[in-house]
């Protein structure tokens, strides 16, 4: 069962749930999708890497982005939250600084994923990365997300049929880079039926 912390960010108070196993073998910082349209820690693709890191051996920290459940704040179109899990994964890191940290995030978490990657430094970076669903570019026509490159082991993992955050976008994002992508055909963004696809791609990444 998940524990509650709170730690302090720039913009007050952030609330964390802890998932802890019997033996802890590794660090981990997991990110949920948008907040203003339900995103939440428990929502079920950061869930389903939560459960998965937890059998894997895995301490797991998965906030509540700025003004989501007990966070203070107000949202910040991934800019404020990047600097908040930047802080986070420092904290976790500090706690735990001779094990691997690793890190996940789906949707508007990957977004905040990609960005918080680049305000740690090289040797506070998260060993792997996965990013499911990320958003490069235009989102249904109403936001551009502006999505760095990441040079460093990652996992992208995407639905054939995103109809939120196009494939198309993320494969012109990850070509440059050379990054591989795994896609999920006929899934949808929120990988509908897919889960069980994707707890076996989840597994084979994170893996100690």
């Amino acid at each position: 069962m998940s524990t509650h912390i709170f730690l302090q960010g720039e913009a007050g108070q952030i609330e964390v749930f802890v998932d802890c196993p019997t033996q802890i073998k590794a660090i981990a910082l997991v990110t949920h999708p948008h907040p203003l349209m339900g995103g939440n820690p428990q929502h079920k693709v950061p869930q389903l890497m939560t459960e998965i890191l937890l059998q894997q051996g895995c301490l797991i920290w998965r906030p509540s982005f700025r003004g989501m459940g007990q966070s203070q704040g107000e949202h910040d179109q991934g800019i404020g939250e990047s600097r908040d899990i930047a802080l986070l994964s420092l904290a976790l890191q500090q706690q735990y600084p001779d094990l691997p940290f690793v890190a996940g995030g789906f949707s508007f978490g990957a977004h905040v994923w990609a960005k918080s990657f680049h305000l740690l430094e090289s040797g506070k970076r998260p060993q792997k990365l996965l990013l499911a669903g990320l958003p490069c570019g235009e989102v249904r026509g109403a936001i551009d997300y502006q999505t760095p490159d990441i040079d460093s082991d990652i996992l992208l993992v995407h639905g054939e049929q995103d109809d939120i955050c196009q494939l198309q976008d993320v494969i012109k994002w990850a070509k440059p880079q050379r990054h591989p992508i795994t896609i999920m055909p006929g899934a949808n963004h929120f990988f509908t039926g897919y889960l069980k696809s994707l707890s076996i791609v989840i597994e084979r990444y994170f893996r100690f």
